[in-house]
């Protein structure tokens, strides 16, 4: 969810939770109105019949008198309070339903003698009437008010937030490999400048970290390779000569080791690079011909271990991958399937348009299989294999969004490359 949004949403459940508050209270200030009003046209009309009184004339026959009782109180009646309001819940002969009813009652004093003076009128609450229509006055003005945040917002986070989406941008066409900084706009907002500077730094000094990291393991994979292969040539040279046999094998020990670091250095300057390629979505390869290629070219080694390949293969399965790459995991995944198989054993290639699917028999993995895709992980540390076969197909397949698992069961391996 956009932040804009997010603010919109916000404004959204403030205005209903102001507007339900601002609702219970109109509706019991309107109803305390309307009871107060009532008892104020009451003690009024009180007023007018005590006036009466006091005159001495007959107004029985008056209207004032319709809805007023007036009672002599005895002469030692004392009063506890000038009036006595009475508000209840009453039936109405005339109007045929429960009604609410004010009564007002005041004690004036006429000529020495103690009166009581009952009026009484019926109230209209709020909620017969009015309710609804309260209810539909909120209603709209919250609509009213909804539509207003939403517009307003969309505008004014356009205008406020257009620093802060150029930064964003500015972020996503970053990269490592540019020798430029990124570009961004000063703004009026000071948490926005802040946000630039503290960018700045960041992405120069990532900068500058990237290239001597970039440096070193280029400087430092071409520097071994010189004194790797004179040591190599060295020993091969030690072991033509004429040595005891104890003196053989520790020689051969040597160049295998030797070896197994040259294949290192290789693996590990691979991946470095591989880290920092750029991939481009237009390059596309044939598999269609590329796998069955391959599978020739690894012909000598599956004999030797008396394999027997099988393929499936579609035609005209072209994916979204470097031929070099493709070339690159072919080889992985082919050189695992040998070297991790059984003497006699078998390997069965399938591709189609969706995925490439890779099996062969074999022991179960000593690791997890999930950590087989972790650089230096073995399947069997019995084999000679440095680990980084499958970390160089995971890497190449992430950079084309291809996803790719790897499951054991039933003495069966097996790699799923999931087209994206």
């Amino acid at each position: 969810m956009k932040l804009n949004h997010r603010y919109t949403l916000a404004y959204a459940v403030i205005s209903l939770f102001v507007l339900s508050i601002g609702f219970a209270i109109v509706y019991a200030a309107l109803s305390r109105s309307v009871t107060q009003t009532t008892i104020g046209k009451l003690r009024h009309l009180n007023s007018v019949v005590t006036a009466q009184l006091r005159s001495g004339r007959d107004y029985s026959r008056h209207p004032a008198r319709t809805h007023v009782r007036i009672r002599v109180g005895a002469p030692t009646d004392t009063l506890r309070h000038p009036s006595l309001v009475e508000v209840r819940d009453e039936w109405d002969a005339t109007l045929q339903s429960m009604v609410r009813t004010v009564r007002l009652t005041t004690y004036p004093v006429v000529a020495g003698k103690h009166y009581h003076v009952t009026s009484k009128a019926v109230v209209v609450e709020p909620s017969d009437e009015y309710l609804t229509g309260i209810v539909l006055v909120f209603a709209w003005t919250f609509v009213f008010l909804l539509a207003l945040v939403v517009i307003l917002s969309e505008v004014i986070s356009w205008r406020i937030l257009k620093p802060f989406n150029a930064i964003l941008q500015g972020i996503q066409r970053f990269q490592l490999n540019q020798k430029t900084t990124m570009a961004l706009q000063p703004s009026r907002t000071t948490e926005f400048n802040a946000l630039n500077e503290f960018l700045l730094k960041m992405t120069s000094r990532a900068q500058s970290d990237y290239q001597g990291l970039k440096e070193f393991s280029e400087n430092a994979s071409h520097e071994l390779q010189t004194p790797i292969a004179s040591m190599k040539a060295k020993i091969e040279l030690l072991m033509d000569s004429d040595l005891t046999e104890k003196q053989l094998l520790m020689l051969t020990a040597m160049h295998d080791e030797l070896e197994r670091l040259a294949k290192i250095n290789h693996s590990l300057t691979l991946l470095a690079k591989l880290e920092n390629f750029e991939s481009h979505p237009a390059a596309r390869t044939d598999l269609s011909l590329l796998v069955p290629a391959t599978e020739a070219a690894f012909a000598d080694l599956a004999e030797m271990k008396n394999l027997r390949t099988t393929l499936h293969i579609t035609p005209g399965v072209v994916v979204a991958l470097d031929e070099s790459l493709a070339q690159l995991l072919l080889n992985n995944l082919f050189s695992n399937a040998i070297r991790h198989n059984l003497p006699g054993g078998e390997i069965l290639v399938e591709l189609t348009a969706t995925e490439l699917h890779l099996q062969n028999t074999g022991y179960a993995p000593t690791v997890p299989v999930e950590e087989l895709f972790g650089r230096f992980k073995k399947g069997n540390a019995a084999l000679d294999s440095i680990g980084i076969g499958l970390a160089i197909v995971r890497r190449i397949s992430e950079l084309y969004g291809h996803r790719i698992d790897y499951t054991y069961a039933e003495g069966w391996h097996r790699i799923r490359v999931v087209f994206a």
